[in-house]
């Protein structure tokens, strides 16, 4: 029988009081030399930019350097449905009704919150956002004053406030040329790839520490994702997140089926995950490449 459940009791249940946590991320190769950037441009007084493909650790990064500097953590994925209140804030019309259009019923946004706590806002794919968006950043991150156009008034940034800009490649779908007046608030331009085998290998084990998985199982999960990194037919390859899932997915199926991870079992999982993950240049279909990338590696499609 389908346990009924009230929805506001399950809400009250779930609701995250405290998001203060620790993010996992390995701290090696690339990673320790991006970190240690950031943290000489944010002592420097100078915003950062951070360059990267899709699941390359950027956000993370990001969330674990405003965990190390004690500070509050406020982010917004930028897209062509992002506007200016997404960023500043706007009113709450339940408020309006009690307090009419005054301080008391606005709502701030993320970007305002991290200005006027002194926090640290990650613009995430900022090259994704509208130049009429961005625009409304400008003054808190030049002048270290922030203008709320729906209160017409001005507030001051708070001195501990700090900017990060996320970024995909240039030549990445969906991105927009960044505006000359945002570029030149950014001073520090960090580029990250995806990290070597050695540290994706721990990246995968720390996310897969509940599994059995042996050191060579890793190593051919890595073999296949990395394949898909360096081959000429691929537009968008295997991230990070690809490499977790295939190494969970194959050892939760092993489980389940009680047989060993082998390498059929690989190739039957990371046709699942790979599937959608990773796109083909044109006239490159996804099924016979995955066919001949697992044939090659594993000596079989699955």
């Amino acid at each position: 029988m389908t346990e009924l459940l009230d929805p506001h009791q399950l809400m009250a249940k779930m609701e995250v009081k405290n998001l203060a946590q620790e993010t996992p991320i390995i701290l090696e190769g690339q990673y320790r030399e991006a970190y240690d950037a950031m943290l000489d441009a944010y002592n420097a007084g100078l915003y950062v930019g951070l360059i990267g493909p899709v699941g390359s650790g950027k956000t993370a990064l990001c969330r674990r350097f405003a965990e190390d500097l004690k500070r509050p953590f406020e982010w917004v994925t930028f897209s062509d449905l992002v506007r200016p209140a997404n960023l500043i804030g706007s009113f709450d019309p339940t408020l309006v009704f009690k307090y009419g259009y005054a301080i008391e019923a606005f709502v701030p946004g993320p970007f305002t919150m991290a200005a006027l706590s002194g926090g640290v806002f990650l613009a995430n794919e900022l090259n994704r956002g509208d130049e009429y968006v961005l625009n409304s950043l400008l003054d808190a991150l030049e002048e270290r004053k922030l203008y709320i156009p729906s209160l017409k008034r001005w507030f001051g940034v708070d001195k501990r406030f700090y900017f990060i800009a996320a970024m995909n490649p240039a030549e990445a779908r969906g991105t927009r040329r960044l505006p000359s007046a945002v570029k030149d608030r950014i001073k520090v331009w960090i580029q990250l790839g995806y990290p070597k085998k050695a540290v994706e290998q721990k990246i995968v084990e720390q996310h897969c520490g509940e599994y059995a998985l042996k050191p060579k199982q890793i190593e051919l999960i890595l073999e296949i994702v990395h394949k898909t990194r360096d081959d000429a037919a691929v537009a968008q390859p295997a991230s990070i997140r690809s490499s977790i899932a295939l190494a969970r997915l194959a050892a939760e199926r092993a489980k389940r089926t009680n047989r060993p991870i082998d390498n059929q079992l690989l190739a039957q999982a990371g046709k699942l995950v790979l599937r959608e993950a990773i796109g083909m240049k044109p006239g490159r279909e996804i099924e016979p490449y995955l066919d001949a990338l697992f044939t090659e590696i594993l000596g079989t499609a699955g």
